[in-house]
């Protein structure tokens, strides 16, 4: 019975020791997506053209208007929608303005209703 009570101890700590050396992630920024979950897109992403995206983090739509920090967007279903933009709000290309008409994504998260835009992506 010892001799059982030993391996089990021994096959335990065998255990813990191997998943403490596994490597785990230091958080999901090593993932490619930002502290809010939303993904860090740069570029504009081929699936957007067929109305596949994430929802919760990507808004399509067409530039209506453009001053800084405020951008409003004709999505595709037809509503017009005014958004904030942030110091550190990121327009990708780098250098670019979006204009009216242009296609854009707007990458980001909601917060209490309102979609906060971490990313600016206009297609090219």
């Amino acid at each position: 019975m010892k001799f059982y009570a030993a391996m089990l101890s021994v096959t335990a700590a065998a255990l813990m020791l191997a998943g403490a050396a596994a490597p785990l992630p230091s958080s999901a920024q090593d993932y490619g997506y930002g502290p809010n979950g939303e993904p860090m897109y740069d570029t504009w992403q081929p699936e957007w053209n067929q109305n596949h995206y994430d929802k919760h983090h990507v808004m399509l739509g067409t530039v209506a208007n453009f001053t800084p920090y405020r951008l409003t967007v004709m999505r595709r279903n037809g509503n017009v929608q005014t958004v904030d933009l942030k110091n550190g709000t990121v327009i990708r290309p780098t250098g670019a303005t979006p204009s009216p008409g242009e296609h854009v994504a707007l990458v980001g998260y909601y917060s209490n209703g309102t979609f906060i835009a971490n990313r600016v992506v206009l297609r090219p």
